[in-house]
């Protein structure tokens, strides 16, 4: 399989330069997933993170894991921030969670208060936090033996879910259950009722709006962190088609540093992981429409100041005139979802328009 894979790097141009770029200072790239059946089939993915965490929470490695787990209350999906202790709660909080949140004002406390060595799983905005906490508190630094960042495109205010929800849900009955993905390949939406039912959506009902930028949380747009530059582990998806009829989903994952190295290492002899070691031009492959598309804030920056949205400008990035149509597409979609009148319009759009106007965004994205 790796060999049909590495054939098609050469058809991607990755540089050395260009990998620097989008997938920052990387020590060895790898294909994972969980052994564990029970983890990989309640994940979005491989099951990775769970699988490993699991595994340094039981040989003592660490005592507890920032997670992000999500809840239902009258209709209303929640996130929360929690320090897993157990395997049980790490299962809990498994699944991908797309929800905008306060890391500063939510997590911070729980990492602060804790007493015992932590893991963190970040989002690559998070890792700014968590870093700079690090710096200037020695003892917060000791605390925390390990940083996963999760690949991100960005995240959505709270209007998407509801808009999900009430396209999905059943009249007369409450939501009582809510997962975005799993399930294999793309996956699954997942709704259950308090009648005990459950259903199921192809996750594009929600990542078709999400991919056109609707509900955009307004802090996404000047980022260009994709993979989490300053974690120690970075852990995501691998979108290439060689992949998608493997009958076991796998994560893409990048370590960082030498602790992250050998804490995979550790889980992969223990049994807990599968590890295959891969050119990293693996990764920037499965991710090759995404990766620039983020980065790209120079973009978005320029389309931004002709529709009167402040945006500061972190690189310095070459803006082809496609790259600005298709900045301009992102930040139209952002501003219409930023109003109760356009959100209302959006959810009024047909699916299938929703899926033509997709095609064109991503056609644009490979021009």
């Amino acid at each position: 399989m790796i060999n049909r894979l590495a054939d098609r790097l050469f058809k991607r141009h990755w540089t050395p330069e260009r990998l620097q770029k989008y997938l920052g200072q990387v020590r060895s790239a790898w294909l994972a997933y969980a052994q564990d059946e029970a983890i990989r089939r309640n994940a979005a993915s491989g099951g990775t993170i769970t699988a490993l965490l699991a595994h340094l929470l039981e040989i003592g490695q660490i005592d507890g894991a920032l997670v992000m787990t999500s809840s239902v209350s009258g209709n209303e999906v929640k996130a929360e921030y929690r320090i897993a202790t157990t395997r049980a709660e790490l299962m809990q909080a498994q699944g991908s969670k797309y929800f905008e949140t306060n890391f500063t004002h939510d997590a911070v406390p729980l990492i602060q208060n804790f007493h015992g060595r932590l893991a963190l799983t970040l989002l690559p905005c998070d890792t700014w936090v968590v870093n700079r906490l690090m710096r200037n508190n020695p003892e917060l630094a000791n605390k925390i033996v390990l940083r996963i960042a999760l690949f991100c495109g960005h995240i959505s205010d709270p209007g998407l879910t509801r808009l999900v929800i009430r396209k999905a849900k059943k009249p007369g009955l409450s939501l009582t259950y809510f997962r975005n993905r799993i399930g294999h390949w793309r996956g699954n939406l997942q709704f259950g009722f308090e009648d005990g039912s459950l259903i199921e959506k192809p996750f594009s009902a929600f990542s078709d709006y999400q991919n056109l930028y609707f509900f955009c949380a307004r802090k996404c747009l000047r980022c260009h962190d994709h993979t989490g530059y300053d974690s120690d582990l970075a852990v995501g998806d691998i979108w290439l088609m060689a992949m998608k009829n493997n009958p076991i989903k796998h994560n893409a994952v990048l370590a960082r540093t030498e602790v992250a190295e050998n804490f995979l290492q550790n889980a992969y002899q223990a049994g807990a992981i599968n590890l295959q070691s891969v050119p990293v031009e693996i990764v920037a492959d499965g991710q090759a429409r995404s990766l620039p598309l983020h980065y790209n804030v120079s973009a978005r920056a320029k389309a931004a100041r002709l529709l009167g949205l402040p945006l500061n400008e972190p690189v310095k990035e070459k803006v082809r005139l496609v790259d600005y149509l298709i900045a301009l597409i992102i930040l139209f979609n952002f501003r219409l979802t930023s109003t109760a009148g356009g959100r209302m319009l959006v959810g009024r759009i047909p699916k299938q328009v929703i899926k033509l106007y997709l095609l064109f965004f991503k056609a644009l994205q490979v021009w």
